[in-house]
């Protein structure tokens, strides 16, 4: 494997893209010295494009794997003119789609989403596929580094680049898997052999020190799983998730409003009841039953007209609605200003799915002490201003972000949707979940084997959690350990371990990270490596110091820059950490920062007090009786440690990692 400080011209190297172009199209001779010459160079070329892909795989596509041929030639014996390794982003990926990374004799160096292994009953997919992608060159789908470009990186630098690449592609993968129907609709009998990869939802809490990352590993799964570019997305799926998600929210009077003016400001009773608005919005509520009798009070209740019954014995805010004689309602009245934003709703739903919106099937919450189970499931609600009748203060039964998630999900039962909780364990888990402690294990999901339901509280209704509803939970293990997680909690959730990353080999978070200083050099995945491993003696590994405090560094110049920016997390994060974690036991800090072994005063970052009975004498006076040996001894910081390399230096120069 490639070191950070070598170049990828001691891997691939212009040799490779000669011998691409001069051998390619043509077929080997075994007894040709010159071509078997040629063949172990590019077979070589081959492993490096394997490499490659692979940890590009490791940084994007964690569960994914890597298809290569490993030869130089096809089945037919002729040598390419390129070579490519498949990357597919998870074991369910079509097999027919895949990330492919490569060096191509005409182009360089290249980065793509391909349509490969397709067969012949599968023509019609190129032209699809070709269509979507466009023009090679100018595709938002191909990433093209000249050769020459190219061969000067790092292998870490090629990694980045295809990394970087692979983000920015627009469609995205599973949005081209969309397009081209290659996530093909299922037959009654497919879902019935589907139903089970559908019935097991995630529940999972990534765990670990403070800054160790689990915030941007969960960023990336969103962008993988639970986010779809609406360019893979027909205006009739969008409409059903706009009503969803921002429509089935409304109060009655919003909703009776939207689908008036939805159908042209005016509409009987029965009209209204046959409009998705209302009945999405019915839905949300689990308020079917009686549903004319609610609309047609709602629109009286709201009325300019003074001679309805119901205005004599209450009056309601705002008055936006009118009938005739012929019992037909329209809007009424100043009602755009009454009302707000909600015009403006219907005309984006009018509209259709904008090109560059991405939908998101997800919910971010964070726990804390006063979070509950009204937030989360669902709870009283005062209603305030013009919702509520004039002099009373009134109060109605609103969904939580997780009960309302649950009913997009519905909406999408082939789509997965996420519950995110961030700070999981700062919560009062049995306060919050409730009855859903139960209800989120798999088996008692809707639609499995002991599926489980449960009357809700406030509403009364009967509820349950859909099938395709994942959540995933971070925690900082500094905060409170795995052991101190709500038995029932721990017992439902897989953890996964998210913990500091002090690897220097390519793909690492510190990868090659150094702080120069003239003929200084600040070794910092060393420095990180050997402070965890003396946190790990004194404390706990839960503890340990996550490599996100210093992966800012990358981002400045190295020299005194750098150096500075160092001096800044030390001071500001590091130091204070420690000071927490040991309660200010100075002489356990020293330990960590090897203080103790440090042959100067100058690189000393904690320095303790030599003339300890001085310091007693000059503080209580020569009569103090004071025992030198139980009294505390005093330390400073040196802050002009700092900015002496030497002081981080000395952390781990002496410790064999």
């Amino acid at each position: 494997m490639p070191k950070e400080s070598e170049t990828m011209a001691d891997y691939f190297t212009s040799e490779h893209f000669e011998l691409l172009n001069r051998w390619r199209g043509q077929k080997r001779d075994g007894s040709n010295e010159e071509q078997n010459r040629a063949y172990n160079d590019l077979k070589e070329a081959c492993q490096v494009t394997e490499a490659w892909a692979e940890r590009v795989k490791d940084k994007l596509f964690p569960q994914g794997r890597v298809n290569i041929r490993k030869k130089p030639t096809n089945q037919g014996q002729n040598f390419l003119g390129y070579n490519w390794a498949k990357i597919y982003p998870s074991s369910e990926a079509p097999k027919e789609l895949a990330y492919t990374v490569g060096i191509d004799a005409e182009v360089g160096f290249v980065v793509k989403i391909d349509l490969v292994d397709t067969q012949t009953e599968d023509a019609d997919l190129r032209p699809k596929y070709e269509e979507i992608r466009g023009p090679f060159m100018a595709s938002p789908i191909v990433a093209v580094l000249p050769a020459a470009d190219g061969l000067s990186k790092s292998f870490s630098e090629l990694v980045e680049w295809s990394v970087e690449a692979i983000q920015t592609f627009r469609p995205r993968y599973d949005d081209l898997v969309a397009e081209l129907k290659l996530d093909k609709t299922l037959s009654d009998e497919d879902e019935a052999g589907d139903s089970d990869k559908m019935s097991q939802p995630i529940n999972r809490i990534y765990y670990g020190p403070p800054g160790t990352g689990k915030t941007y590993e969960l960023s990336k799964l969103f962008k993988r799983e639970y986010e779809q570019a609406m360019t893979s997305v027909s205006n009739e799926e969008w409409r059903n998730q706009f009503i969803s998600e921002k429509i089935a929210s409304s109060k009655w009077w919003e909703g009776a409003v939207l689908a008036l003016y939805d159908l042209g400001g005016k509409a009987t009773v029965s009209q209204l009841l046959e409009h998705p608005f209302i009945n999405a919005i019915a839905e949300a509520k689990g308020r079917k039953d009686n549903l004319r009798q609610t609309i047609w009070i709602t629109l009286q209740e709201r009325t300019i007209d003074e001679s309805v019954t119901v205005k004599q014995r209450l009056r309601f805010s705002p008055q936006v609605f009118d009938k005739d004689e012929n019992s037909v309602w329209r809007l009424a009245g100043d009602w755009r200003e009454a009302c707000g934003g909600l015009a403006a709703l219907v005309d984006e739903y009018r509209a259709g799915a904008p090109f560059s919106e991405v939908l998101r099937r997800y919910s971010f919450v964070t726990f804390h002490q006063s979070y509950g189970y009204e937030e989360f499931v669902e709870g009283l609600r005062p209603v305030l201003g013009g919702d509520a009748v004039a002099g009373e203060i009134q109060y109605e039964i609103r969904s939580g972000v997780f009960k309302e998630l649950c009913r997009r999900a519905r909406s999408a039962p082939h789509q997965r949707f996420a519950m995110v909780i961030d700070e999981i364990n700062r919560g009062n888990i049995s306060k919050i979940f409730g009855e859903l402690i139960t209800l989120i294990e798999s088996d008692k999901r809707e639609g499995a084997e002991h599926a489980v339901s449960v009357t809700l509280p406030y509403s009364g209704e009967s509820f349950s959690v859909p099938a395709n509803v994942d959540i995933i939970g971070t925690m900082n293990t500094a905060d409170r350990s795995l052991a101190l997680l709500d038995t029932a909690l721990r017992r439902r959730f897989e953890f996964v371990p998210v913990m500091p990353d002090a690897r220097d080999e390519p793909g690492a978070p510190l990868a090659g990270l150094r702080v120069t200083l003239g003929d200084k050099e600040i070794d910092v995945p060393r420095l990180l490596d050997a402070i965890n491993q003396r946190i790990a003696a004194l404390y706990d590994r839960d503890h340990c110091i996550g490599h996100a405090y210093f992966t800012p560094l990358k981002k400045v110049s190295d020299g005194a820059e750098r150096l500075v920016a160092l001096q800044k997390v030390f001071s500001t994060r590091i130091l204070p950490l420690l000071e927490e974690y040991f309660f200010e036991d100075w002489q356990k800090i020293r330990l960590v920062l090897a203080d103790n072994q440090k042959p100067t005063l100058a690189q000393l970052v904690v320095v303790e007090s030599l003339d300890h009975e001085d310091d007693l004498g000059r503080l209580f006076g020569g009569d103090h009786g004071l025992d030198t040996y139980t009294t505390k001894r005093r330390y400073t910081v040196h802050e002009a440690a700092f900015s002496n390399p030497d002081s981080y230096i000395g952390i781990y120069q002496n410790l064999s990692i």
